[in-house]
């Protein structure tokens, strides 16, 4: 956005720019956190962040005049404001768990396509290449750039407004996450155009070139909030566990949130059978469930009355029984494995615990009646 000159000053930081250094520091944070989670449908926020980071840091660079000492990012913030829009859109798409074609990322072919400058000006500075920079009048298209994130916005609203949010509790808690981040997203939209409007006016001065950068800050620092708020919020789809109230304030709507949440688990569990995964983790189940690992936790340990290894144990020995009933003795042998357990041990020692005997006198016990 380099509307104003800074080129006589000597480099140097104030109070505003430290500050969104700062931002820029908490959303590389974030970025980190989020990816090494492993999380893979919390990548695109997690990207999200890292794109408004990338632009704030060029900005910083632009304004404390250090730009002419690291020029190499002069270029991108357009490839970072290309992105934006397709990252917050897939990433509704999967917190509404949306089937995600191949194709999805042809969304990301403008970002690619004002990548090319950059790349070629990163040629110049190393002396790979002379070659004229290409596509400045692309770059320069601040109006296409706000279209663009216009369009992605708009179609998130439409995306969210498919979605009942009072059909549950469940669906209620997402909606409201929904909300925020796409109001965020909308703020940011509309202090991007508003620069690029006020510009124009006699009464501008530099201290209005801070707004967009506000606003990323905002968006960085209430994402920031909400991970420290609570450090597994984003371990699932649904930030359902971020908004679970304090049980002691509002003890109902909790146990009415936790019945759903223990009900979409049970069924998930009936139809899928994650349980015959002989590797099937905390982490695992719930990232296939959409919650935290946090409250997965929660919500086994206060509906089931007992710790994840048991709850999934106890599914894993009703299989076992449902194939000790249909199979030939045979199969025995082997049938600790085909329900979920990692060692025989283990499984005969579950098994007898609970039917008070062994998998083969249970089949004799059936063959009996």
């Amino acid at each position: 956005m380099a509307i104003f000159s800074y080129t006589s000053m000597e480099p140097s930081l104030d109070t505003w720019t430290s500050v969104f250094l700062l931002a820029v520091a908490m959303g590389i944070f974030l970025f980190i956190v989020l990816i090494t989670s492993r999380v893979k449908r919390n990548y695109p926020i997690a990207l999200l962040i890292l794109a408004f980071s990338c632009i704030l840091f060029q900005y910083v660079l632009f304004w404390t005049r250090y730009e002419n000492v690291f020029p190499y990012l002069v270029l991108s913030p357009p490839i970072f404001y290309f992105s934006t829009g397709p990252l917050l859109y897939l990433y509704f798409l999967n917190l509404y768990k949306r089937k995600i074609a191949f194709h999805y990322l042809l969304h990301f072919l403008p970002a690619l396509l004002v990548l090319v400058p950059t790349l070629v000006l990163w040629g110049r500075y190393l002396g790979i290449t002379s070659l004229e920079i290409p596509l400045m009048g692309v770059v320069n298209s601040y109006w296409l750039i706000a279209l663009h994130m216009s369009v992605y916005a708009v179609l998130t609203m439409v995306l969210i407004s498919q979605h009942n949010a009072n059909s549950s509790e469940y669906t209620k808690v997402r909606h409201k996450w929904s909300k925020i981040l796409l109001s965020l997203y909308i703020t940011f939209i509309l202090a991007y155009v508003s620069y690029y409007v006020l510009v124009n006016f006699d009464f501008f001065n530099e201290q209005w070139d801070y707004m967009i950068s506000i606003t990323m800050s905002v968006a960085i620092y209430t994402i920031g909030y909400f991970s420290i708020k609570q450090p597994k919020v984003f371990d699932g789809a649904l930030f359902a566990n971020l908004f679970l109230p304090i049980p002691d304030k509002d003890e109902p709507f909790e146990i009415s949130l936790l019945n759903e949440f223990y009900e979409n688990l049970t069924h998930y569990m009936e139809q899928k059978k994650p349980y015959i995964d002989n590797e099937l983790r905390l982490v695992n189940l719930a990232d296939q469930v959409g919650y935290s690992t946090h409250l997965l936790s929660k919500v086994i340990n206060k509906k089931y009355g007992k710790n994840f290894n048991n709850f999934v144990n106890d599914y894993r020995l009703k299989e076992a029984e449902n194939l000790l009933t249909s199979n030939d003795d045979q199969y025995i042998k082997n049938i600790y494995f085909d329900v979920g357990f990692n060692n025989k041990a283990t499984f005969y020692k579950a098994f007898k615990s609970k039917y008070q005997c062994t998998p083969l006198e249970f089949k004799q016990k059936l063959a009996d009646e």
